[in-house]
Order: C-alpha cells, then structure tokens, then sequence
C-alpha cells in the first residue's frame, strides 16, 4: 500500500509537478502520520472535492505527512574507539588526519527507530536490523555500493562489528526481497546497484579470518549472483561467456528524482517509449554513476539515455571477480567440486571480458555498445575495473594500461584521474573525481606491478582531500580534480554536492593505511599568483560520439566566514601545529584563520 503513495499514484505526480519542495526526494522520504490506508482514503476525498491547487495540497501534505529524518535515529556504534592510534602512519599530519575522519563515523552512524519496525507501512523507509554508516547530506539510508568502500574503512577503524553489521542488514536486504536494493527506500526496489557483497564479506574475512561468518554469508552471495543471472544477463553468438548490463522496468519516472525524469521525457509522445528512457535513467542509476555522458546517446542529453545498450566493464569486472571469490570461498568451506565450478565460470567470462572489453591497440578495456556491435572507445575511470577485480588476461603487462592513461592524459591532473575527459555538465564527468573508481584505479595498479604510479596517484588523491578538508573543516562526495584551489569540490548533476561523506572518508582512510610508511606531507602551496579555481580549465579534446569536451569554468565553495561544517575545536587546536600558514593558498576562511 505504502508503495502507492511513494511510487506511483496520483498523489506522488501531484506533489512532485507542483514543486512543493525543490528535491523530489524531501516528499518521498517524509513519514506518514496516520496509515497508508488512511493516507490515501483522504486524498481520494480531496481530488473528488474539486481542483487541487497549491494551497490545498500543501495543507494536505502538512496535515498527513512528517518531516524526513525522523525514521532514522543517531547511533553510537559500541566498537569505535576514539583513541584509535593509526601508529603504522608514519607522517605526522596525516596520522591526525587519519584521526578526524575516523571520528566522524559516529556522526554519520544512524539506526532504524522503533517505530519503524512497528509501522513499516508508515515509511517509505526499509527496515534493517542493525546500525549502519550513511554517505551523509541528503542520502539518510544504506546505499548498496557504497558500502563496500565504508566497510574497508571501517575494517581500518578497527569497527569490526559495525563492519559485520553492514554486512547482515545487506543480507537481510537480500532474504527478503532476493535482492540488494539500490538503498533501503521503498522506492529504490526496483534496482540493484553493483554486486560488491561479496566484496564485503572478503574485506572482512580478510582481517577477521571468521570462517563461520563466510558459510552464512555465501547463501546471501548465491541468491545475489541468481537475481543478477536472472535479471540482468545478456548473450551474444560467438561470446565465449555471457555478460551482464544494468537494465530497469520502470513503469514511472524516478520518484525521489520525478521532475527530472519527466522533463527528459517531455519531448516523447509514446508512452512505451517513456517508460523505457525512465527504465534506462534508472538503470544508470543503478550503475551508481548517475549521471554521465557515458550513457547517452549521440545528443549527449539525458534525454538520449540508453544505458541498457551498453555492456559496462565494471559491471562484468565485479560479477568475474565474484566467482573467483566464490571459488576461493568454497574451498575454504571444504566444497571442492563447488570450488572447482565456480572457478571454471571465473575462467570463461575472464575469457569473455578479454574478448569483448579488451584493445589490444590501445592496451586497455572498453564499455561494448550494442546497437553499433563495437567498443566505445573512450576514457572512463571504470575501464581499470578489471586490474583490482582480478580478471584481467593472463600475461598482461601493467605497464600497457599506465601507458594508456598517460596517452589519454589523465594522470596530468593534480588532484587525481577524473571520471572522464567529457566535460557534459553530470557530476560523473570530467572535472569531477570520486573515491571510489580512485581507489579502484590505484589499488588496481598495485595490484599489476606498478607500485610507483598508484603511490603518486594516492598522494595526489589524499592531497586534494586533505586540502580542501583543512581549508573547510568538510569531506565531500566528490572533487574537481583539475583544480589545485582548496575550495574545488565537484559539481554538476542534479542536486548540489553533498558533505559528509562516508566512502569519501572510508577511502582516504584506506590509502592512508595502504601506503602508512611511504606518503609525507607536502606543505609547499602553489606558486601560481591567480587562484586555479578562477580560470578556465580545458578538458582534453576526443573523439566521441558523446558531447564533445568544453572548455570547464571550475567553481569553487563560497563559506561563511564562522563554518559550522569546521571540525570540532579539539581537533582544530591539534591539527594547527601541523598546518602552516603557507599551505593555505586560496581566498576565504581557512583552518588557521578558523582558529
């Protein structure tokens, strides 16, 4: 029932199109205060009442609906440690560094409320049954890829149980609907996001060795491969295994994103074809790279959307690397012949990833596009999937990929490998870079021999972060990598970037650990007399049969001179010492200033 107010219906388009809130998402995660049931009675006497004006619905929404938030309470996870040492950092700022982030995951650590669990239909929250790590700012729930990376933070907090917990409450997800949502959010059950549990439940088993844990978890991994072999397979004659996209029935627009959805739809008058662009915005959704020009068409709009034409690297890189842990997994657990199958499927689609993402030319992978039956021949950070997934082909040099990303030209920037050199205005595009495909590029460097790039590509990364966290006191989601100003967070997309940010922190965390005795900390600022957020920043020129890169004009924060956002006064007084004066080199209050 809860589904027909916060999914589909006709009280959902009347809020959304009347923009009673600038984000969709504010409606559809406010709480009910009486029933479903009750809920949609009244507003069925309302639309027979007469027109539904502006004030009459949001008189209608305050009398029957609660402010978001409420679902979720703050939760102190009974594992952190504040004083945890970080000792193997063995640079002095960093160490503090490390630190603050890692007293911040009480900040960001909510449970569900009681009565939640008592009135699930009341929420368009999905109940869990254990505490969990928001990405913070607007996104209150558990998301399902992001988890991975929080989870490996959290393992290098020494948060063990929460790390577990995490873990269960996506199982839990699973033995009730088959499936990891892309967030415990009724409205998100139409998606999944990319099948990293059994990422998880590796990075755990690594530091905890608990075996008895992996048996239980390998039910959840099996259902999880069977929704993904079931939904979201595609095979090609001649393919040497199948392969798998990112597809969506969608029978609606997005509803936490309902206005842009119809505004991409608004050109289309065939109501098949409707769904089927909202099924392919979705799905890009479902990519957790929502959005890019990547998916898009040759109008390079949103409105060109065709994602399920597109095999994506990092979707097959994921679900090989899979079976291969599946194989190692039943190993462990004493089943050989299950072992031994599972590692068969891990050599057949290793081949087949070989066989369809691979260029020899160019020595490195490529998303596959359908409707042309060809590579798409550009530079996105998820083509290195494969490096850190552990399926690349045999007798691969890793020099070849890093003589690629140097040709491309995305090791130029100083603050890490943007998502790509397409300048299209999505926040998953060029200037913009993340942590996670960061991450995954540098773990996966180190992973094929070429130790040195991904060290200079973690201090690039941690020095961006660490920069523009000394400067606001903030983690974001995202950074403008092409930018060496302290204010140069991402931008673009739908909603304005977000603080917080869980597997932003988790990541830093992670390399800080990774490289502990190899990174120092540069204090020399920039010699350049104008601020680099202030000029022009061209994208590299490419071929493309997406929008062609533009030239990018890169913003940067504009704070208060008192910012809330500044970490606690302890910590500032601790980090001071550290920081001198000349490493702080843009305009508007800085941490020292702060003080």
């Amino acid at each position: 029932m809860r589904s027909e107010i916060y999914c589909t219906g006709s009280l959902l388009a009347n809020v959304q199109a009347s923009r009673l809130f600038a984000d969709c998402k504010h409606f559809v995660d406010m709480p009910l205060k009486n029933d479903a049931e009750t809920t949609l009675a009244a507003w069925k006497e309302l639309e027979m009442e007469g027109p539904i004006t502006q004030e009459r619905l949001l008189a209608f929404v305050s009398e029957h609906f609660e402010q978001p938030g409420g679902e979720l309470e703050d939760h102190h996870p009974t594992d952190f440690n504040t004083d945890y040492s970080f000792d193997s950092i063995t640079d002095e700022t960093y160490r503090l560094f490390a630190k603050a982030l890692h007293k911040k995951w009480p900040t960001l650590c909510r449970r569900v409320t009681d009565k939640v669990q008592s009135s699930p239909n009341n929420y368009s929250l999905l109940s869990l049954p254990n505490c969990f790590i928001v990405p913070g700012g607007r996104f209150r729930e558990l998301y399902y890829w992001d988890s991975f990376w929080t989870i490996r933070g959290l393992l290098q907090s020494g948060m063990h149980q929460t790390a577990r917990g995490m873990i269960e409450n996506m199982g839990h997800l699973i033995d009730l609907y088959g499936f990891i949502p892309n967030g415990n959010r009724v409205y998100y059950l139409n998606r999944s996001q990319p099948p990293l549990l059994t990422w998880c439940v590796q990075a755990y088993y690594n530091v905890t060795k608990d075996l008895e844990f992996v048996a239980r978890a390998m039910n959840w991994l099996e259902k999880e491969m069977q929704y993904f072999l079931t939904n979201k397979l595609i095979h090609q004659p001649g393919w040497k295994s199948h392969l798998f996209r990112f597809t969506v029935q969608a029978n609606g627009p997005r509803p936490e994103s309902y206005r842009e959805d119809l505004e991409s739809a608004e050109h289309i008058d065939d109501l098949m074809e409707k769904y089927r662009l909202w099924g392919d915005i979705a799905a890009a959704a479902e990519s957790g790279r929502d959005f890019s020009a990547r998916w898009f068409g040759s109008e390079g709009t949103m409105s060109s959307t065709r994602t399920s034409q597109i095999i994506p690297v990092e979707l097959n890189a994921i679900i090989c690397s899979n079976l291969r842990i599946f194989s190692e997994f039943y190993a462990l657990l004493g089943q050989p012949e299950a072992a031994q199958r599972a590692h068969e499927q891990f050599i057949l689609m290793r081949e087949a990833i070989h066989q369809v993402f691979w260029n020899e030319e160019h020595g490195c992978w490529f998303d596959y596009d359908l409707s042309r039956n060809a590579q798409i021949q550009l530079f996105f950070d998820t083509n290195l999937f494969p490096l850190f997934a552990g399926c690349a082909h045999e007798g691969l040099d890793g020099k070849r990929v890093v003589d690629y990303l140097q040709l491309a030209g995305v090791l130029n920037y100083a603050g890490g490998i943007p998502t790509s050199l397409n300048n299209s205005g999505q926040q998953w595009d060029f200037p913009s870079g993340w942590a996670p495909t960061n991450w995954i590029i540098i773990q996966g460097l180190r992973a094929a021999g070429q130790g040195e790039i991904a060290r200079v590509l973690a201090e690039k990364w941690i020095r961006k972060n660490y920069a523009v966290w000394s400067h606001t006191g903030s983690m974001f989601e995202k950074y403008n990598v092409a930018s060496e100003c302290r204010n140069s967070v991402g931008s673009g997309g739908e909603y304005e970037v977000q603080e917080g940010f869980a597997w932003t922190n988790a990541v830093i965390l992670d390399l800080l650990c990774t490289f502990a005795t190899e990174l120092k900390f540069d204090n020399q600022a920039p010699t350049n007399a104008t601020c680099e957020c202030c000029r022009v920043v061209p994208a590299p020129i490419q071929d493309s049969i997406n929008v062609p890169p533009q030239d990018s004009v890169v913003g940067h924060l504009n704070l208060p001179e008192n910012n809330e956002a500044v970490i606690a006064a302890s910590m500032i007084a601790e980090l001071a010492s550290n920081i001198p004066e000349s490493a702080i080199a843009c305009e508007g209050p800085s941490l020292i200033q702060a003080i």
